[in-house]
């Protein structure tokens, strides 16, 4: 079970991901529109970007994360499809080692998992390293990738943080 601690301070740091990455998106051009909450709990989007009249995308930014630990999410706590099978069309990591987000494909991340994740549970998160682990009490099943493996992705792309307010 998720301490109250740990689930206030994930709430905090997912508002600061989601504030910085509206300055980047808007820095380069965008149009942006936050999703509605059944827009975030059944597609995984948390926000709509579109760009003159070039479309619509879906966007699912993920924070607090770190260089050698991006979790990966297979299916989510509930046991139902993670967010890898949503319908964002990009991923923004919130990643300040990069200067902004580590902005990828959600279809090329979820083909790269399928194709290099071992499916083999594994029995703590240590181990989770390009295979799938389950949470003690949880139905999820996700992995464990590095910064490393998303730079090769050919969607691949650093949108800097803003820096003028």
């Amino acid at each position: 079970m998720i301490s109250q601690n740990r689930r206030k301070y994930s709430s905090a740091t997912g508002r600061v991901a989601e504030v910085r990455f509206v300055r980047a998106a808007l820095r380069l051009g965008f149009q942006v529109a936050k999703g509605s909450r059944k827009d975030d709990v059944q597609l995984h989007i948390d926000y709509w970007l579109s760009y003159g009249e070039d479309g619509l995308w879906g966007v699912d930014v993920k924070g607090n994360n770190l260089p050698e630990e991006i979790w990966c999410e297979f299916k989510n706590v509930a046991g139902d499809p993670g967010w890898m099978y949503g319908k964002a069309d990009i991923i923004a990591f919130d990643m300040p080692e990069e200067g902004g987000f580590s902005v990828v494909s959600r279809e090329e991340l979820k083909n790269f998992c399928e194709d290099n994740v071992q499916d083999v549970i594994v029995p703590n998160k240590k181990s989770a390293y390009k295979k799938k682990y389950s949470r003690k009490d949880r139905d999820d099943v996700i992995t464990r990738l590095r910064l490393l493996d998303i730079r090769r992705l050919d969607s691949y792309r650093v949108w800097e943080y803003c820096k003028e307010y």
